[in-house]
């Protein structure tokens, strides 16, 4: 059982990297196609047809299929408010609790996002665009993005409770957003930024 969990795991992880890169490649072509676009509409003259819709799907599909790639990372943005004032088996208590509802979350909008998807495809819709690219191109974006990063909410969670079972829990100074008011406490008052 555990070579199993442990291939899918693999798999899952293969996977985020897979989508997290194509989604940084995806951002950088964005940031191209736009450029593109300004450039032959105010220099040349020349109006786009393809590239404000071709820009947009790719930034659909960097926010959906980016987001499981962030969370296996642990990057998502956190409100540390209360978090940072727990203890640290607290925390990662809370930390646990939080992933399953986001993994819960994340599962009902994969789940209701295939069918709307299959719709698409079997309507052979297209964008009322003159360009007219099939939707289910973008639409596939949001339901693959939620089924990884619900998969890797899964093995997160995993981890997670088999580490507090174990009572392998980070202290305070170890967790990456609390780096940052370390280093800012422990600079003395005549060092500090000018």
């Amino acid at each position: 059982m555990r070579r199993i969990a442990a291939i899918g795991a693999w798999v899952i992880h293969a996977l985020t990297n897979m989508t997290g890169w194509v989604a940084a490649l995806s951002l950088v072509a964005a940031a191209i196609i736009v450029t593109e676009a300004v450039v032959v509409r105010k220099i040349f003259g020349i109006s786009t047809i393809w590239q404000t819709e071709a820009s947009v799907f790719l930034l659909i599909f960097v926010v959906f299929t980016g987001a499981p790639f962030v969370q296996k990372s642990e990057h998502h943005l956190n409100v540390d408010l209360l978090i940072i004032h727990l203890s640290p088996k607290a925390r990662e208590l809370t930390i646990i609790v939080v992933s399953i509802i986001s993994c819960i979350l994340a599962g009902i909008v994969g789940w209701y996002a295939w069918p709307m998807w299959w719709e698409t495809v079997a309507r052979h819709q297209h964008s009322m665009s003159l360009w007219g690219p099939p939707l289910w191109i973008p639409y596939l974006f949001l339901p693959l993005g939620m089924t990884i990063l619900f998969l890797q909410y899964i093995i997160y969670i995993r981890d997670k409770i088999i580490k507090y079972k174990k009572g392998e829990i980070q202290s305070e100074k170890e967790r990456f957003e609390l780096k940052d008011i370390e280093l800012k406490d422990n600079i003395p008052e005549d060092q500090g930024p000018q």
